[in-house]
């Protein structure tokens, strides 16, 4: 009798998938017209102040060449003040490229079904986007840890 349940309980934990609280902190406008990455299916999951800059501003410069239909990325004065508001000491935070987020899940079974960075030990969370594309970019707060990340390709 014991051994079917535990089989039936680590099925349970394996399968069913967890929340993670999240909170919108700031919604601003698209760097310029031309902008779009509404066909992305992730975010950028951001620790400090360098990631947020290479997020928002060193990503396009670098990878300008692979990326034309973005154009640009933010200003960097426009980032720094930016990053004035928001708290890296207390929160990690989740940007989201003209969707919002409706839900960020993780199990192990969501995990090998969609993450493909099997060597990455911290946990992804996989998102659920609203289905309306805006021309907004959307920064989200979650409390500061080292084990989550954003999935992998």
């Amino acid at each position: 009798m014991t051994i079917p349940i535990f089989f039936w309980g680590s099925g349970i934990w394996y399968n069913h998938p967890r929340k993670v609280a999240f909170e919108l902190t700031l919604e601003i406008p698209k760097p310029n017209a031309t902008f779009d990455r509404s066909d992305w299916l992730s975010y950028d999951y951001v620790r400090d102040n360098d990631e947020l800059f290479f997020f928002m501003v060193e990503y396009y410069n670098k990878f300008s060449s692979v990326h034309k239909l973005y154009k640009a990325g933010y200003d960097t004065l426009f980032i720094e003040n930016l990053s004035k508001q928001l708290d890296f000491k207390r929160y990690d935070y989740i940007i989201t490229y003209q969707k919002q987020l409706k839900s960020l899940d993780h199990s192990p079974y969501l995990t090998k079904h969609q993450d493909g960075l099997y060597f990455d030990k911290r946990t992804p969370l996989i998102p659920s986007f609203d289905t309306i594309i805006t021309n907004k970019v959307y920064i989200y707060q979650i409390k500061k840890n080292k084990k989550f990340r954003a999935p992998g390709p």
